[in-house]
């Protein structure tokens, strides 16, 4: 059963009336012999929230986290002795192959499956995109001083001065109170006229009254709902579309630079898409190099960049959940391991736990971050 520090109190069974056959227990999986003639070596590397490093008060590392605090559980269960070992990312298969490790705590992919066993994995994660957050006031500006922006402002004006033109010269005998008789005044009333019709605001301030100008007006009318719709879609595209406001798209990162950490599922998924991109040795460094613009994008898994950004870049970068391929976090062991069994047990028994969904929400970061 999972237990953690500051969750306290133990579920005990109730007594089982007479003539009812009491509940069994789930049966603890035997460990192989063998296994405990010394401690099992576990290699990690720092992977918020699975895998978090701080300083022991020894002055070494302490380690925390998701993995980390299954693996304390199934040890205890299963009686297992243990040493932590710190790797870098991408050695932990090769030290599981070469035989200084029994068992690292790493992201399962097909290329590691041919080197090495994996357990039942305990959390799914889609990729993540990291980046900059935008400048949203400046965009804002930007876009609305586009020559894109000021093109379709400038036929918008226009239309509306030729349906003014045409209600005034409708009006201007018979309507002189509303549309001035002079060229000059009465053209501007007919603009104005023209577009509060179009927005559906209608003032009321102004009104054909001949034959022809209520004509108009229907008709202006009509035209203008289905021209509104138009021209909020063409002014959404240039204002957010256009400027980055937008969440980043995979296909954006063709044209990017762009990082991640190599021997993971996101930088199978980049190859893939045949996107180039630089390799860092861990997360932390990648968002480091968003962080101070050497990079554009950084590409990894969704869980842990939240993480990372809500602890150490306190939310200054952007990250967006792609929502594909996810990665499964499990525990790889050499291969034919007498160990695999036994994990996979008691990974099944520990996931069907009440606290397992606490300790989740306890680490998990928030999904704004």
């Amino acid at each position: 059963m999972l237990t953690f520090q500051g969750m306290s109190g133990v579920a005990q069974s109730p007594v089982a009336p007479p003539n009812t056959a009491p509940v069994s227990p789930v049966p603890t999986p035997v460990v192989p012999p063998g296994l405990g003639d010394r401690p099992l070596q576990v290699g990690l590397s720092p992977v918020p929230p699975f895998v978090i490093q701080s300083s022991s008060a020894q002055g070494g590392s302490d380690w925390d986290g998701i993995g980390v605090q299954l693996w304390r559980e199934i040890a205890h269960e299963l009686d297992l002795d243990y040493e932590w070992r710190e790797v870098q990312p991408n050695q932990a298969i090769a030290q599981l192959e070469a035989g200084d490790l029994d068992i690292a705590l790493v992201t399962a992919t097909a290329p590691r499956e041919q080197q090495v066993d994996f357990t039942q994995s305990y959390f799914a994660t889609t990729l993540g995109i990291a980046n900059q957050r935008q400048q949203r006031v400046w965009n804002i500006l930007t876009a609305v001083l586009s020559p894109q922006f000021l093109r379709i402002c400038l036929g918008l004006s226009l239309l509306l001065l030729v349906v003014g033109i045409i209600c005034w010269l409708f009006e201007r005998r018979t309507n002189e109170e509303m549309f001035h008789k002079a060229p000059r005044k009465g053209i501007w009333d007919g603009f104005w006229w023209a577009g509060v019709t179009m927005t559906t605001i209608g003032y009321g301030d102004k009104a054909p009254k001949t034959v022809g100008g209520r004509i108009l007006a229907l008709l202006w009318m009509l035209v203008a709902m289905g021209l509104t719709a138009s021209l909020t879609a063409s002014i959404t595209s240039v204002l957010v579309l256009d400027q980055g406001i937008q969440p980043l798209r995979v296909q954006q990162l063709q044209t990017m630079q762009v990082g991640s950490v190599a021997d993971t599922v996101a930088a199978g998924y980049l190859r893939q898409e045949q996107i180039q991109f630089e390799t860092f040795p861990d997360p932390k460094a990648g968002m480091t190099a968003v962080d101070e613009g050497r990079i554009d994008a950084f590409v990894y898994s969704t869980t842990p960049l939240r993480t990372l950004n809500q602890d150490s870049f306190q939310k200054r970068l952007r990250i967006e959940d792609t929502g594909i391929q996810a990665s499964q976090h499990s525990f790889a062991l050499p291969e034919n391991s007498p160990l695999q069994e036994p994990l996979n047990q008691q990974i099944l028994v520990e996931l069907s736990e009440p606290n397992w969904q606490s300790m989740l929400q306890r680490y998990l970061p928030d999904s704004s971050s």
